[in-house]
């Protein structure tokens, strides 16, 4: 039961964001499925980082409250970012030359998927509730696909219009990714879901107007 929230919630959230912006594509269904492939990599990899980080800094960070702020920006906003963007510039990089600003949502909601996929996987394994695992189906899950809209959109207006937005396509989920995290990182974790909630309420705001955006200027360019 657990396995199939896991599958159910990550299949739900990328069918409704490639019906609403897949057909501005032009992209094929095979690189998509590619860029799950790499989400699912990326997801081992954050893992993987993140032992490597508590291994290290797990008892300089428990020191004292205040170093919660770099747990959330860096110990998981950095590395489970920088994770998938590593993807974007590397790989995906080289696909396409004429790519359009959906494509690039398109790709980051694909490893978006494939990252959430893996990584509720290991959370089922590690034993979590069906309470837990649908809470996070309904938070974790969701934000996971709308840092990688922001992060598309960003990568393919670095590739389209100016280099001045490749760094902000790392640095803006990392941001929100960080921001998110630093709330219910917190010893008062109850008290601040409200203001993680916020951010995931923003973050949904933030992407349905960056797809709109992106399918109206690809609209506007293909005239």
């Amino acid at each position: 039961m657990i396995f199939l929230i896991v599958a159910v919630s990550v299949f739900v959230y990328c069918a409704l964001i490639l019906f609403f912006i897949y057909r501005s594509t032009s992209q094929p269904r095979g690189k998509l499925l590619i860029c799950f492939g790499f989400g699912i990599l990326s997801a081992g990899l954050a893992l993987g980082l993140e032992f490597l980080w508590n291994e290290f800094a797990g008892d300089f960070i428990a020191s004292h409250l205040a170093f919660v702020f770099i747990e959330s920006f860096i110990g998981v906003g950095l590395i489970e970012e920088g994770a998938k963007w590593m993807w974007l510039v590397t790989i995906i990089h080289r696909w396409s030359q004429s790519l359009r600003y959906s494509d690039g949502i398109v790709f980051s909601v694909a490893i978006a998927g494939g990252f959430s996929l893996a990584e509720g996987v290991v959370y089922a394994f590690l034993d979590a509730g069906i309470g837990d695992m649908v809470i996070r189906g309904l938070t974790a899950v969701p934000v996971h696909f709308l840092f990688g809209i922001i992060m598309g959109f960003l990568y393919a207006r670095y590739r389209i219009e100016s280099n001045r937005f490749f760094w902000f396509s790392l640095l803006v989920p990392v941001f929100l990714h960080g921001l998110y995290d630093f709330f219910i990182l917190q010893e008062f974790t109850e008290l601040l879901m409200g203001a993680a909630i916020l951010v995931l309420l923003g973050s949904l705001a933030l992407s349905i107007w960056v797809c709109r955006v992106a399918m109206r200027a690809d609209r506007l360019r293909a005239v």
